[in-house]
């Protein structure tokens, strides 16, 4: 995966994370679908807050550690000189 997609992808998980601390039943509750198992296990998640704002929790920590493990791979890396190639962007 490149750098900006691992960027995107802890964001995402951090963004998870956020919304299962805020909302859990609501948020559960908006995706009720699919076969009978699914919707069971959802209607579960919806019925128990505190496991999903754990599980929240654990995406919060997951994505920051993916994000910070990234961040520090890029401070070994040797700065790139900026090109011409950034000017075209801030016509």
């Amino acid at each position: 995966m490149g750098k900006k997609s691992r960027d995107l992808f802890a964001a995402f998980i951090v963004g998870n994370g956020v919304l299962d601390l805020l909302a859990p039943r609501e948020r559960y509750m908006m995706w009720v679908f699919g076969p009978r198992w699914m919707r069971e296990l959802i209607l579960w998640f919806a019925d128990h807050p505190t496991a999903v704002r754990l599980r929240g929790v654990a995406r919060i920590g997951i994505g920051l550690s993916l994000a910070l493990k990234q961040y520090e791979e890029l401070k070994h890396e040797p700065a790139k000189e900026l090109g011409s190639g950034y000017r075209r962007w801030l016509r």
